[in-house]
């Protein structure tokens, strides 16, 4: 585990440390990395955050089903409770 003493800066209304290339690297962070920042007493405990898979096209989600599936039957999900138009 690495240790370096960082000093605290300004930057606008905000305080900000940089962070060394050494520690960059250890955890591949890059620019617009999201990180989690949690207090504990006098320590904080920054985690990188795991990058989510980008969202599907609707074409990709129905990809995922066959191609032969067809719905046989209708459901009967009752009478209209509230304000629906039928």
């Amino acid at each position: 585990m690495a240790t370096r003493t960082m000093r605290v800066n300004r930057w606008g209304n905000s305080l900000g440390i940089r962070f060394p290339n050494e520690f960059v690297d250890n955890v591949q962070l890059k620019e617009k990395s999201l990180v989690e920042i949690t207090s504990d007493g006098e320590r904080l405990i920054i985690t990188k955050v795991k990058e989510r898979e980008p969202r599907k096209t609707i074409q990709e989600l129905f990809a995922e089903h066959p191609a032969d599936y067809i719905e046989d039957e209708e459901i009967d999900w009752g009478a209209p409770i509230g304000g629906e138009v039928w």
